[in-house]
C-alpha cells in the first residue's frame, strides 16, 4: 500500500469512526487513563502526543497548563481534532505529521505520549527511533499498545485460517501489527530507552465466536498482586520510559 493510499484509508476510518462524534464531548479511553496515572507532572512542559487522532487526549492535557502539540498521519483526523480544540477553545496545537519522521528538532519536547499508534505505523522501530529524537533527555515517555498474549490470539488465528481482514473490535485498520509485550519492551530499549514502569489494562480471557472481543473481560485489577501476576494478558499495555541523560 503506498503512503497516499495509507493516507486516504485512515482518511476514511476517522471519517467512519469519529465524524459523527460530537465536538463538545471529550472522550477518554482506557488506555488514556492508563496513561495519565503514568504521566509526570506536565503543567508549563512541552507535550507531543504522537497519533492524537480525533484530539480529545491532546485537548485534555492542554487544559492541565501544558503546551501540548498533537500530531497524526491522517488529515481528516486533525481536521476533527482542531475543530474539537477550538470548541473547547483549548490551547492544544495540531498538525498532519508522519510517526515515523516527525517535523521536530533533536530533544524538543519534555513529555512525548503515543496511545494505540505503535502498531498502525509501517516501521514500528523507525517510530520509537523518533520518539527518542525528539524527547529531551531525561524526558518522559508514555505509550501504549496493543499485547496478543491473551485470547486475542484466537481471533488472529481464525482472521489467518479464512485470510480475513483483523478486525480488533474498532473496524478493520490498514496496518495492523502482532504484538507481544516483550517485544515491544526490547523495542524500546533497543532505540534508547530505559524503561520505569509497565502497566497493563483489559485483560482478554476468552473469544468465542459471534461474541464481540470485549465480551469476556476484566477491565483491571484493584488488588497489586493480581495485576502483576495477570498483566501478561493484558490487552493494552502502557510503558513508561525515559530518555537517559548524556
Amino acid at each position: 500500500m503506498t503512503t497516499q493510499n495509507t493516507s486516504q484509508s485512515y482518511n476514511d476510518w476517522h471519517q467512519e469512526v469519529h465524524g459523527s462524534e460530537s465536538l463538545d464531548v471529550l472522550q477518554l479511553a482506557p488506555w488514556h487513563r492508563a496513561t495519565l496515572e503514568l504521566l509526570p507532572e506536565i503543567k508549563n512542559k512541552k507535550v507531543l502526543e504522537v497519533g492524537c487522532g480525533a484530539g480529545d487526549f491532546s485537548i485534555y492535557l492542554s487544559k492541565q497548563m501544558a503546551e501540548v502539540t498533537g500530531v497524526d498521519f491522517s488529515s481528516r483526523a486533525i481536521e476533527i481534532a482542531s475543530a474539537k480544540a477550538k470548541t473547547h477553545k483549548a490551547s492544544a496545537q495540531f498538525k498532519v505529521a508522519d510517526a515515523q519522521k516527525l517535523p521536530f528538532e533533536n530533544n524538543h519536547f519534555d513529555v512525548v505520549v503515543s496511545c494505540e499508534c505503535l502498531e498502525h505505523v509501517p516501521t514500528p522501530s523507525e517510530m520509537l527511533q523518533e520518539l527518542h529524537r525528539v524527547l529531551k533527555p531525561g524526558g518522559i515517555l508514555v505509550l501504549t499498545t496493543e499485547n496478543y498474549s491473551n485470547a486475542m490470539i484466537l481471533l488472529w488465528l481464525k482472521n489467518w485460517i479464512t485470510k480475513t481482514p483483523f478486525n480488533s473490535g474498532a473496524g478493520v485498520q490498514p496496518i495492523e501489527h502482532f504484538f507481544v509485550y516483550w517485544k515491544i519492551r526490547q523495542l524500546l530499549k533497543n532505540v534508547g530507552f530505559s524503561i520505569l514502569k509497565q502497566t497493563g489494562t483489559h485483560h482478554v480471557f476468552m473469544i468465542l465466536p459471534r461474541l464481540h472481543p470485549h465480551t469476556f473481560v476484566k477491565e483491571e485489577f484493584k488488588n497489586s498482586l493480581l495485576s502483576q501476576i495477570f498483566r501478561p494478558i493484558a490487552r493494552h499495555m502502557a510503558f513508561k520510559a525515559t530518555k537517559p541523560l548524556r
